[in-house]
């Protein structure tokens, strides 16, 4: 069973305050043993010291020589009583020392123990671990003290050093038994000297206190910190319920309208992206048509300029004809006055030959004449008449001459008048042919001006058709990404609505109930084409959102505005949170 958001927030301040009762008691239990532990030391270290101002304090009283001389002199057999043996002992400062420090222990919580090698009590002989702890004291001298705490935390030992010291008068009882009161090698006692030296570490003191104290007044404390702690949570989960019960209210009802809002914004969401898809799909096909527009603009163009080429070179070739044409009419304007000037000059020629002719004439008359005249004369006009007849055959061949000339003359001036009505009527059709070839210069040049506006507006065209395809091509790749976007909104809003169920969820401590399928795999999927190009693509940025976190939820204790069923609900602040 899952706990609502309220009880895990009271669970929450349970653990916390459990932690930290916890935590007190450990560091409590602890501080209190350590501190314990380090007043026993203390104490022990006080009771040690004690003992050995109270050695010393024996020591310098004097009164272990006089007592062995007197007791000598009383008991010259050696044969002491039990009572003068006491008073012996009591005069010796270890011996002092060992009772003061035996004295009340019980009472005090503590046994003093005194352990020596050679010990003359059995009591006092060392164990193992004891003999460690004089072992330690000989590899140390500068060791004064040694501190044990017993592994099962029983008890603690404090334990210092006990040295042989002439000024103490160690050595009346273990010194030279050359120095023997009894003169039989044993001191006062009846033990034997030993002959030991001074400064020879003998023994130990040890101060054994018990631990339990210390693990009482511990446990003592930890029950009155778990009261406390106790008391302490309960106040705190009081408090909390108290503090929290407003707020999470004001959430629970907030996270109900987030889901239904959540449920909303995926499923227009959803519409957007299907719309943002068939935007994209239209803006991509708009595009693939605009760019076959503009390649069939492209191609109208080069035929344009083409024929604006071909115009020009027209009019290039027409002007060159009518440079001809004009030519050919001024040659066959001269030809018609060479025409004319050979018709005049046939003319003066037949003339001239007429008066050749009349001269043949006159002179056949004047041959013949002649020839008259020299039948006439007989004899002696026979040679005259000779020359009279060949005149006359030079007159009639002149006239046969000048007849066929004339002839000829008069055909050529036929030939030439045929050939000047020709050369006129030439004239008139070469008039008339560069009449038709300055207007076909014209109506070219004219072509090719048009020609040549239309490829200049043909390239307009094509320029802002190529602006048209770029826009169009953005608006594709604007449109595909609107897709893209209104699918990440879509998946968003999904993630939202998940998200207001598991938060409804955790406030309620109910199952979260499912959410609308991912669009991301669901039916309101659609793939964006891919645009022709992706240049100068505008890249399309969210908008930041102006909803904050607390106008989303409301952290107030007014709830009139989710109870009165409006429209729009007022949103709380954090001012109570």
């Amino acid at each position: 069973m899952k706990l609502s958001f309220q009880n895990r927030v009271l669970a929450t301040i349970f653990l916390a305050c459990v932690i930290c009762v916890t935590a007190a008691i450990a560091v409590s239990f602890n501080k209190l043993e350590n501190n314990g532990e380090a007043a026993l030391v203390e104490k022990s270290q006080a009771i040690l010291s004690r003992l050995e101002v109270g050695r010393k304090y024996v020591a310098k009283q004097g009164q272990l020589e006089n007592m062995v001389q007197d007791t000598v002199a009383k008991y010259p057999d050696g044969k002491l009583t039990t009572e003068t043996k006491e008073k012996i002992l009591q005069a010796v400062p270890v011996y002092a020392a060992l009772k003061l420090g035996a004295e009340g222990a019980e009472k005090e919580n503590y046994e003093f123990r005194v352990f020596a090698r050679e010990a003359r009590n059995k009591d006092n002989t060392p164990n193992a671990e004891e003999l460690g702890y004089l072992k330690q004291f000989d590899a140390d001298p500068r060791l004064t003290e040694i501190v044990v705490r017993a592994e099962d935390g029983s008890h603690l030992k404090v334990i210092r050093p006990v040295y042989l010291s002439e000024e103490e008068g160690c050595f009346t009882c273990h010194g030279h038994p050359s120095t023997s009161p009894w003169g039989n090698g044993k001191d006062v006692l009846g033990y034997e000297m030993e002959n030991w030296k001074d400064g020879k570490l003998h023994g130990a003191f040890a101060v054994i206190s018990s631990l339990e104290p210390v693990h009482a007044r511990s446990n003592e404390a930890v029950m009155s910190i778990i009261l406390w702690g106790s008391g302490f949570t309960i106040f705190a989960l009081f408090i909390g319920f108290i503090t929290v019960r407003g707020p999470i209210g004001n959430i629970t009802r907030a996270s109900e309208d987030m889901k239904e809002s959540g449920v909303q914004v995926g499923t227009a969401s959803s519409e957007l992206s299907s719309v943002s898809a068939s935007l994209s799909a239209s803006a991509s096909e708009s595009a693939a048509s605009l760019e076959e527009t503009v390649s069939s603009l492209e191609e109208l163009s080069s035929m344009v300029s083409r024929n604006t080429d071909n115009a020009k070179e027209a009019a290039a070739l027409s002007s060159s004809s009518r440079d001809s044409a004009e030519k050919g009419e001024k040659e066959i304007s001269d030809l018609i006055s060479a025409m004319t000037d050979i018709s005049s000059s046939s003319k003066q020629i037949e003339e001239i030959i007429n008066v050749i002719d009349d001269i043949a004439f006159q002179t056949n008359l004047l041959a013949l004449n002649a020839a008259v005249e020299a039948a006439r004369a007989g004899e002696q006009g026979k040679g005259f008449a000779v020359v009279a007849d060949a005149v006359r055959n030079l007159a009639g061949r002149s006239a046969d001459a000048a007849k066929e000339i004339t002839t000829l003359i008069k055909e050529s001036s036929e030939k030439v008048e045929r050939g000047a009505s020709t050369a006129d009527a030439s004239a008139a059709a070469l008039n008339e042919i560069v009449n038709f070839v300055k207007k076909v210069s014209d109506l070219n040049n004219e072509i090719a001006t048009a020609s040549e506006e239309q490829s200049t507006g043909l390239n307009q065209i094509n320029q802002a058709m190529n602006q048209l395809d770029k826009v169009t091509q953005q608006n594709a790749a604007s449109a595909e990404e609107a897709a893209a976007g209104s699918e990440e909104m879509s998946a968003q809003a999904h993630n939202v609505q998940q998200m207001a169920n598991r938060l409804f969820a955790i406030v309620s401590g109910g199952a979260a109930p499912a959410g609308r399928p991912s669009q991301s795999g669901g039916s309101h999927h659609h793939s964006a084409p891919t645009p022709a190009h992706n240049n100068n693509v505008t890249q399309l940025q969210p908008k930041p959102s102006s909803s904050q976190g607390s106008d989303l939820i409301p952290f107030d204790e007014d709830d009139s505005d989710f109870s009165n069923g409006g429209g729009s609900r007022k949103v709380g602040n954090l001012s109570d949170f």
